[in-house]
């Protein structure tokens, strides 16, 4: 069986990642910080049980350097997830920057003394290395986000210490790539969402689904990326010897709030939402690239968000309102 790594061992994008890749017989070895913590990893193992693949799991600290050195000997391929996904900090130079881009340099470095063995590195980066949140420059070409465009405007006093982070990994990846002379393919996902497999109910994706599920009102119209698709990037990309440079994996649309209202109220009508903002979806993202170079199929939207809500009511994780019988 072919040996991979994967980073992050216990975080949404890894988990489905690992799923899939021992589903295709992989052996993997995944990072996580305490092979004690039973809430974190035993999801993994179970998985590793139903599955044809294996699974080896080492503790590494993602800022540690040389952490890495040993768990990816061997490898083919390194995919490194483990990155902090929040919002708020207190100091989000130091909680999410900082952070971000040391653990970034440090697997790469790990790799690249790894090179007898590692074919490709596939690192998750996101679209908000593509693009900020507040104010952002228009598209380089027409009127979506694509590969080519970069977050220029994004700063940590603007409160988009998340959007610098994935900016300054992808770019610290990117660079120590070159130098080193590795082959890397990056990932570049909108908000991630899908169905759950672990019951840890920390994940900043799970929060925002959880609310919607459990009746708290949003505004604003996201743009999602399912779970599977982001995981299924990763392995095409690591698999096609052809892939390079960047793939944005995305719904190509925004999805307004009065949309993810309606599909969970069709989807349960027993329980009560939550009235999301009205509008229509507005297409932001040029997602052709992924499908045309890799062959990846985009999950619709409303089959993400029905799967995710459906999970996360399943597991026990979120506890719709009943709907009140006049």
């Amino acid at each position: 069986m072919t040996l991979v790594a994967v980073t992050g061992g216990g975080g949404f994008v890894a988990t489905e990642l690992i799923h899939q890749l021992l589903a295709k017989g992989y052996s993997v070895r995944a990072t996580v910080r305490s092979k004690g913590d039973a809430d974190k990893v035993g999801h993994l193992e179970r998985l590793a049980a139903a599955l044809p693949g294996s699974l080896e799991l080492v503790e590494a600290d993602l800022l540690e350097e040389g952490a890495f050195d040993a768990a990816f000997a061997g490898c083919t391929y390194v995919f490194h997830t483990a990155s902090p996904f929040f919002i708020e900090a207190g100091d989000p130079q130091a909680q999410l920057v900082d952070p971000a881009v040391k653990g970034t340099r440090n697997v790469m470095a790990a790799a690249a003394k790894n090179k007898a063995s590692v074919r490709r590195v596939v690192l998750t980066s996101s679209c908000a290395a593509i693009k900020g949140m507040g104010n952002p420059v228009p598209p380089v070409q027409g009127s979506t986000y694509s590969e080519e465009d970069w977050n220029e405007t994004s700063t940590v006093d603007k409160g988009e210490a998340y959007w610098v982070s994935k900016v300054q990994a992808e770019r610290a990846a990117w660079e120590a790539a070159k130098q080193a002379g590795l082959d890397l393919v990056t990932i570049l996902p909108e908000f991630i969402m899908g169905p759950v497999i672990s019951s840890r109910s920390d994940a900043t994706s799970l929060g925002y689904m959880k609310a919607w599920v459990e009746g708290s009102e949003h505004s604003g119209a996201p743009v999602f990326a399912d779970v599977r698709d982001v995981a299924r990037a990763h392995v095409l990309a690591a698999e096609t010897p052809s892939a390079s440079g960047r793939y944005i994996v995305s719904n190509s649309h925004s999805t307004p709030g009065a949309h993810i209202s309606a599909w969970l109220q069709e989807r349960f009508p027993d329980f009560e939402f939550a009235a999301g903002d009205p509008g229509e979806p507005e297409e932001q993202i040029n997602n052709s690239r992924v499908q045309r170079e890799l062959g990846l199929a985009i999950t619709p939207v409303k089959e993400t968000v029905l799967d995710m809500a459906a999970t996360l009511v399943a597991l026990g994780l979120a506890q719709p309102k009943q709907r009140v019988q006049e």
